[in-house]
Formats: C-alpha cells, structure tokens, sequence
C-alpha cells in the first residue's frame, strides 16, 4: 500500500494484481468452456469453430517452425505458449476500455507485469531449446558463433517489455488524461480506437516470440563432405589411364617394315 504527499492512499498496485488474477480466471473459465463436450471432424458446432478458429494460428506458426523436427512435437509444445501469451495480453490489453475509473488500468500497463511476460517468453524459449537440442545445443546457442550472444537473451527481455509497456502505459496515460478535461465524446472514440494497439501489441509480442523459439530450436543440415584430396588423385589417375589406353591400342596396330628395307 502507498501513501501520496496528500495522506491520500494509492491501490495501483492491488488493483494491476486484482486485474491480472481476473484475466488468468477468464481464460480459464473460456478455455474449459470451449473444451467441454466432445469434439467431433466431421461437422463442429459454432462452440467447436470459435475455439478452432482461435488456435488454428498459432497451430501454423508452431507448424511453419518444424523444419526437420518432429512436427507434431513442435505443435505440442509451441503452439500452446505462443496462444497462451497472445490471449493473456490481449484480454489484459482490453482492460483499458472498462468504463469504470481505477479499476480499468490494464494490467500490461505496469511494467512489473511486462517483465514478467518477457521474462517467461525467453525462458520458454531456453527451455525448447534444451527440450528439441540438449543441453549440449542449447548451450551453444547462447555462445555461439558469437561468445556474447547470451547478451541478446538480456536485451530480448528488455525489447519485450518495454514495448508492450510504453505503448500500452502511453495509451492508458493518455485515456486518463482526456477523462479529466473531456469526460464526454472524445473517450469514446478513444476507447474505440483503443482495440488496435490492444490487438497488435499482442500480435507482436507473440510474433517475436515465435521468431525467438524458432531461432533455438532450428537445426543446421550437415553439408556433404567434399572428397580428400587422395580421392581426387585417384579419380585423376584413372583418367590419365583411360586417355592413354586408346593410343597404346592404336601404336601396336602400326605394321613393321619389311626385311632389308632401307631405314
């Protein structure tokens, strides 16, 4: 709890956590009513539709990522952070359109929350890593082909975060602003307004997580192997023997000159 310069005491905070534990129980709540009673492929309900609807990105994307994996492996581990992340954002982004003061502060508009996303995007991203490379691959995307690559993993969290928290925090700062000097007509529009960013922070947010996780889990090919230089001898040697077959053929064809002939 704090307390301003005016004795006056400021709940910010309870009320970011309150709105986060709220987002977590609607996604819940969402989730298993979309699960529940029995899925069918032939032909799904509106229920069945809506929540395939949802996943069918984030299948792909797991999908477009499994190059010389276990496709269906990646798809069970990838596409469930990747929707995970993009709903969690997105509902809290929407926070901000509640008509209702103080209790409408997104909870991506504290930057504790962002870093705690961002911190839980690249450690999901480490932890694939290990899960598709070892620990002996994993390990060597953080080293190499640069020693200081680990630095990007540092800066992967802080691009994260505070993208989301500037312009989620920027937004709500200016929402609250207008609310003072113009409660009426220009908060609409700004609250109609305010469903892009909600939308697209959340898109690239995930995106980039995505790019992350394809990054450490993508495997080079091995290249062949190009002959040793004892092989091309070889091959060369083999040559010179073929070329030269034809013409020791044709020597012993000439006829020899006849007894008592001049030379």
């Amino acid at each position: 709890m704090m307390v301003s310069a005016e004795g006056a005491v400021d709940f910010t905070k309870y009320i970011v956590v309150a709105n986060t534990a709220v987002v977590g129980a609607v996604l819940v709540v969402a989730g298993r009513s979309l699960a529940r009673g029995a899925l069918t492929s032939d032909v799904p309900d509106a229920r069945q539709n809506f929540g395939e609807f949802i996943l069918d990105f984030f299948v792909n994307k797991a999908r477009d990522m499994s190059h010389g994996l276990d496709r269906a492996k990646v798809m069970r581990w990838v596409a469930p952070v990747l929707g995970s992340l993009f709903l969690f954002i997105f509902v809290s982004n929407l926070f901000g359109m509640l008509p209702i003061p103080k209790l409408n502060q997104p909870p991506t508009s504290y930057y504790s929350v962002t870093l705690a996303l961002a911190l839980c995007s690249v450690g999901a991203t480490l932890t694939l890593g290990l899960i598709f490379k070892g620990a002996k691959g994993a390990i060597k995307h953080l080293f190499w082909p640069n020693p200081m690559q680990w630095i990007s993993e540092i800066t992967d969290v802080l691009s994260l975060s505070l993208r989301l928290f500037g312009n989620i925090g920027g937004e709500y700062m200016t929402l609250t602003l207008v609310l003072l000097y113009a409660p009426l007509g220009i908060p609409l529009v700004l609250h109609a307004l305010g469903l892009i960013p909600a939308f697209v922070q959340a898109l690239v947010f995930t995106l980039l997580t995505a790019s992350f996780m394809a990054s450490a889990i993508h495997k080079e090919e091995k290249k062949p192997k190009k002959a040793g230089s004892r092989r091309w001898k070889l091959f060369g040697a083999k040559q010179e023997r073929d070329e030269a077959a034809p013409e020791a053929g044709r020597l012993e064809e000439v006829p020899s000159a006849p007894a008592g002939s001049p030379a």
